[in-house]
């Protein structure tokens, strides 16, 4: 699934693929990492409706990608992750 980041204070997006979502957070296929601890903004978009987050930065593996903790949603994002998730499952 696409998703795109921004750092905090940072205008300048990042383009990623997930390779594992939940609804506490994802995994980003990334060939450079960030650092942990960094916090980010992120918009995912599920049957092309976006969900906006913001999220921390809590693994990095080099050359492989970095675990993105979830830590708020916008609006309506954490109900739209949950019920997409729902779907994929049955």
């Amino acid at each position: 699934m696409q998703i795109e980041l921004r750092l905090e204070g940072d205008d300048t997006p990042i383009r990623a693929e997930t390779s594992d979502l939940s609804r506490g957070g994802c995994y980003l296929q990334l060939s450079f990492t960030l650092t942990v601890g960094t916090h980010v903004q992120g918009r995912l978009w599920l049957d092309g409706a976006p969900v906006q987050f913001r999220g921390r930065v809590v693994t990095a593996h080099p050359q492989f990608g970095n675990g993105i903790m979830i830590t708020e949603f916008e609006d309506d994002g954490e109900k739209l992750l949950a019920s997409y998730l729902e779907a994929i499952v049955d």
